[in-house]
């Protein structure tokens, strides 16, 4: 089946690429990130097999995916070169261009295999949201908002930005440990 035959290259791809890597070992989006990355791996490779596409539609698939299931956006093209890598890997699998396609995937350079091996009998995300996300909840909003009052300190940045609009900015030994203040340079 063509699928048992993609999914090992969309699993060998997805090692390689090192957004997606950057973002589960830093915890980006919801938790259980490594997770999130094998289902994102069974959905895609389902997805190429089962449709017809091509570099632009997968481009954009892989960009919602790491939007909304990451909280990341990828702004060194990277979803684009992934895209091209997979579908030119399908289309030698689909033409039977066994030895090329075998020769090209040892091309690519070694890397450590951080996505374990995928549970293939999971059942990949139907849409693009997470369906536990609370932001389309509407349940009691008075939680909600105690919950994000408390979140809230632990999560400001402070900016140089923020001198220009009269705010000051974070004093570096006022920080719980482990915090880091993060600065933006001026674009001139």
């Amino acid at each position: 089946m063509l699928y048992d035959d993609f999914k090992p290259i969309v699993d060998l791809v997805f090692n390689n690429w090192t957004a997606l890597q950057l973002a589960v070992e830093h915890g980006m989006g919801a938790p259980g990130g490594e997770k999130t990355a094998q289902l994102m791996s069974v959905y895609v490779a389902r997805y190429c097999v089962e449709n017809v596409v091509d570099r632009d539609d997968l481009t954009e698939l892989l960009e919602d995916l790491m939007d909304e299931e990451f909280e990341t956006v990828c702004h060194d093209n990277s979803p684009k070169e992934v895209s091209s890598l997979l579908v030119f890997f399908l289309g030698l699998l689909k033409e039977g261009r066994h030895d090329e396609l075998r020769s090209h995937i040892e091309a690519m350079p070694k890397c450590q295999k951080w996505l374990s091996e995928p549970i293939h009998e999971s059942v990949p995300p139907q849409c693009h949201g997470n369906p536990d996300d609370d932001t389309t909840s509407s349940d009691d909003d008075d939680d909600n908002d105690e919950e994000e009052q408390q979140i809230q300190p632990n999560t400001e940045v402070a900016t140089t930005s923020n001198q220009a609009d009269g705010v000051e900015p974070m004093d570096e030994d006022d920080l719980e440990p482990g915090w880091t203040v993060v600065r933006t340079r001026r674009r001139k």
